[in-house]
């Protein structure tokens, strides 16, 4: 799927999508002109996300840079759904991309994209809303309910770019793979604590957060001999602590 991305900042209604202008994402030299992209699958069964661009100089030159992984939600592209601050839902195809903290949306049948921040984005059964205005370190992410019972978990998916390295060239190295550079993909997990998000830590400040019912917690993460770096034990310890408070 190839789509041509332009920019926008959604606080309104869709009438805001016809003021656009030119970006390329972050990890896109700015010297270059992104001019469309895919997602495909090499012949090493990796998914790859292809870019296609042209010099800014009059010469126009186009090349093609190769990026291990995509920096999209679940790196696919969604029909799915968008809710602007004022209620108002709108459908089409949209990408969530993790790096820039922006959709990609654009109605169906048509090919150019906008980037856009709405309110809530709703991708198959996944729902990824803005909290800023519930805590006041939410900023301007996007998190997803995992949980919501006596405490509240929430979970934000996180993608980072690190641009592949390389040594001083003496002419005489093997060919490499093509890779330009890399998204890796992880997910923080929030307990929500009055109007602020802690983030759960794998180590001795997870304990922290159940002040009065810290030695419990302890005792039953040894006991059962659960791991802090695993969710499902991470949620198994918040439905114990919802218990006994």
């Amino acid at each position: 799927m190839k789509y041509l991305v332009t920019s926008v900042l959604i606080c309104g209604s869709l009438s805001g999508l016809m003021a656009q202008s030119s970006t390329s994402p972050s990890f896109v030299k700015q010297a270059d002109v992104l001019y469309n992209s895919r997602i495909e699958t090499n012949a090493s069964g990796d998914t790859v996300l292809i870019s296609e661009l042209k010099t800014r100089n009059k010469n126009q030159q186009e090349f093609i840079k190769v990026h291990k992984g995509t920096p999209y939600f679940k790196n696919k592209w969604f029909n799915g759904k968008m809710r602007l601050k004022n209620g108002e839902v709108i459908k089409g195809n949209m990408a969530f991309d993790l790096v820039n903290n922006v959709v990609h949306f654009t109605p169906f049948r048509i090919d150019e994209a906008t980037e856009v921040r709405p309110e809530e984005i709703i991708l198959d059964d996944h729902v990824l809303k803005r909290q800023d205005d519930t805590f006041r370190n939410a900023m301007n992410y996007y998190y997803e309910v995992v949980y919501n019972e006596k405490s509240l978990i929430l979970s934000r998916p996180v993608c980072r770019y690190r641009p592949k390295t390389y040594a001083p060239k003496t002419g005489y190295e093997p060919e490499g793979d093509d890779i330009e550079g890399y998204f890796e993909k992880s997910e923080s997990l929030f307990f929500a604590q009055g109007d602020k998000l802690v983030l759960i830590r794998p180590n001795g400040k997870f304990y922290e957060m159940f002040s009065d019912h810290k030695q419990d917690i302890i005792n039953y993460v040894s006991n059962n001999k659960l791991n802090l770096k695993s969710k499902s034990d991470i949620l198994r310890i918040i439905r114990y602590y919802d218990s006994i408070i």
